[in-house]
């Protein structure tokens, strides 16, 4: 159970986007990509969190590369709203997949249906409240300059691309698939042309 709360505590950390000015938000990212790359592994509490027979390119290092790739890529509010998806969506779908029972979908290993609706509703509210925070933040600061914060319908469109990614059993794991699935429409969403 502390592999996902620490996952749902980082994405908390999403809120930084709205009072870093640039460049330090990516700077933060980076430390992040550090942390969970060198300093993280060499915590006794970090090696408890690895699975066994869990690859050296797996969670614990996607999910900082992840959130890094849509702090560089993304605009702040809409990084910060597929933060969220990735950092609550993927926890919910984990904790309620495992205490509500449900049949697979569609036959996949690890996939529920009570796991994959809290994906996409825990997903989607996540996505809202810390880009709408994050642009609240920012709006308060003066020195940070941040987009409005998606719809509310483009952060459930997200987390429901990040739900259909994560049913794909593509290598190394579901972060990265999530992050660029929700990061994605945030982006067409957000851009349309």
């Amino acid at each position: 159970m502390r592999r996902p709360f620490l996952h749902a505590a980082t994405g908390l950390l999403a809120l930084t986007l709205g009072l870093l000015p640039a460049p330090l938000h990516l700077v933060g990212a980076g430390l992040g990509l550090v942390a969970g790359w060198i300093v993280f592994p060499l915590t006794a509490f970090g090696r408890s969190l690895q699975r066994p027979g869990e690859p050296f390119f797996a969670g614990l290092r996607t999910y900082p590369v992840a959130v890094f790739a849509l702090v560089l890529l993304l605009p702040r509010a809409e990084a910060a709203a597929a933060w969220g998806v990735l950092a609550f969506g993927d926890v919910a779908a984990a904790l309620v997949g495992r205490a509500l029972p449900a049949p697979a979908i569609f036959g996949h290993p690890k996939a529920t249906w009570s796991g994959s609706g809290a994906y996409l509703l825990a997903g989607g509210l996540a996505a809202w409240g810390l880009s709408s925070g994050a642009a609240a933040l920012a709006s308060g600061t003066g020195w940070v300059v941040i987009d409005a914060a998606p719809t509310v319908l483009a952060c459930f469109a997200a987390a429901g691309a990040a739900t259909l990614a994560d049913l794909v059993p593509l290598p190394p794991d579901d972060n990265l698939p999530a992050a660029a699935a929700a990061g994605a429409v945030l982006y067409l969403l957000g851009n349309p042309t």
